[in-house]
């Protein structure tokens, strides 16, 4: 049986909701029983899976977005390692992915990877990602004189 988008993507986050919840089957049957008066979610109606989510919501699980292409933290000799760990932090201070430092290699360097990239062009990139977040720095201060 063929079901919308929408119904699909609910009955998916209702299964992790109840992974997450770590409820046996006959706690979940009996959960999805009290809340729609239904024994599994294929006979649910989308409004139906979404008053499930919202109990189980009630319940501690949180719905979190799916970390679609998140890459992982690139492989480095040891020589470079204190590059990429600088790297990493300035992503994380910005909220930038990975990825972001990998298009930055590309478009500085024409490199596919930072794994690729010898020291001078990891500073240069660590260069980048200062420029970048000073810059954010000060429009962040530009605003906040502007508005008080």
């Amino acid at each position: 049986m063929a079901y919308s988008p929408q119904k699909k993507k609910m009955m998916q986050l209702v299964h992790i909701g109840k992974n997450k919840l770590k409820l046996d089957d006959g706690t979940y049957r009996a959960m999805l029983w009290q809340v729609t008066g239904k024994e599994s979610s294929k006979d649910c109606t989308v409004a139906a899976l979404k008053k499930v989510i919202e109990h189980m919501e009630h319940h501690g699980f949180k719905v979190t977005p799916a970390k679609k292409h998140q890459t992982k933290k690139p492989d480095a000799a040891k020589s470079k390692q204190a590059l990429m760990d600088k790297i990493e932090a300035l992503l994380t201070d910005g909220g930038y992915p990975w990825e972001y430092a990998q298009k930055l290699a590309k478009h500085m360097y024409k490199v596919d990877a930072l794994t690729f990239c010898d020291g001078r062009q990891l500073r240069g990139i660590i260069t980048a990602l200062t420029k970048q977040q000073q810059k954010l720095a000060k429009l962040a201060a530009q605003e906040v004189t502007a508005n008080a």
